[in-house]
């Protein structure tokens, strides 16, 4: 009889607990001002016409790749999105690739050269997998980025001149990001190779070829000399990067860590953190995952982005 009362007693301790855990849980509004659901249709995600516009200082006549469709591109005019094309649909008006009928012809758009070629000769942008947090960079300036959960790509703006960091997954200061596509010129003959140094990383450097860096690093004990252009030994080397781990692990090879809010059931959304400022909420249809900030950066609900605490709510 004594058990069952410390039994009793002890259920009813725990009942308490979770009805004050559930009291200090942050439950995300629901989609629309009413509070009821709205039609899927109305709710359903379009990166192309979301608060961040894609086209935003990019100049007319610019095109831009097409995310989850490396045969689409996209035309901008006047900062805005003036037609969403098909490689292969322009290829069936007017035929200069596609010329042999008996064989397969897979087009794809080159933001590079700007022209559509075969996709052999394309990089297309990567593709979000279906169940994996992952990110990957969308323009050259590195300001824009595509943030990937649950299969679902979501465009994402970093602001006060911070820059996407492909390394940590989020955005970063600028002087720990290596954003160099601008700097390899595609009117460059293929042939001319033009070697860029990191200015994130003594022992790193990028190689330009065909329009494209690539990422390279020295051998342990050696840094990158920009003045013969290869990897030297640390005292022919004049570098003053501050090498200081930071530990910052990108989301895409770190383990997930549930929101601890209730997620709308239907679209993409962002929430504060309900105890941190360096952290917020992200949502993709019902499913919840918690976001860290770069370190000295705080989530600012505005603008849906970590940036410069000083900053947050202008």
């Amino acid at each position: 009889v004594k058990w069952l009362i410390n039994s009793g007693f002890l259920l009813t301790l725990l009942l308490v607990d979770r009805g004050r855990a559930d009291d200090d849980l942050v439950v995300a509004p629901e989609p629309g001002d009413d509070g009821q659901i709205e039609d899927d249709i109305s709710i359903k995600y379009d990166m192309y016409n979301s608060s961040i516009n894609i086209c935003q200082n990019v100049a007319d006549e610019v095109y831009l790749p097409y995310v989850d469709d490396c045969d689409k591109y996209i035309e901008c005019q006047n900062g805005k999105i003036a037609k969403i094309g098909s490689c292969l649909e322009l290829e069936r008006a007017t035929p200069t690739l596609c010329l042999d009928e008996g064989k397969a012809c897979n087009l794809g758009f080159d933001p590079v050269f700007q022209v559509c070629t075969y996709r052999s000769k394309v990089q297309c942008l990567p593709t979000c997998e279906s169940f994996a947090l992952s990110s990957f960079c969308y323009d050259n300036t590195c300001t824009k980025y595509v943030l990937c959960y649950y299969g679902r790509p979501v465009l994402r703006q970093c602001h006060d001149e911070l820059q996407y960091n492909n390394v940590t997954d989020r955005c970063d200061f600028p002087q720990y990001v290596d954003c160099v596509a601008n700097d390899c010129s595609a009117t460059n003959n293929p042939n001319n190779i033009t070697y860029i140094a990191s200015k994130a990383s003594c022992n790193k450097y990028f190689v330009c070829s065909n329009g494209r860096p690539w990422e390279q690093e020295c051998s342990a004990g050696l840094l990158y000399n920009p003045e013969c252009q290869c990897c030297d030994y640390a005292k022919n080397v004049q570098c003053s990067i501050d090498a200081t781990a930071r530990n910052i692990k990108p989301y895409s090879r770190s383990p997930l860590r549930r929101a601890d809010i209730q997620c709308p059931q239907v679209g993409v959304h962002f929430y504060p953190h309900k105890s941190r400022r360096d952290a917020y909420y992200y949502c993709v249809d019902g499913r919840g995952v918690t976001l860290d900030c770069t370190p000295g950066l705080h989530y600012d609900p505005k603008v849906e982005e970590c940036r410069e605490p000083q900053n947050v709510g202008l």
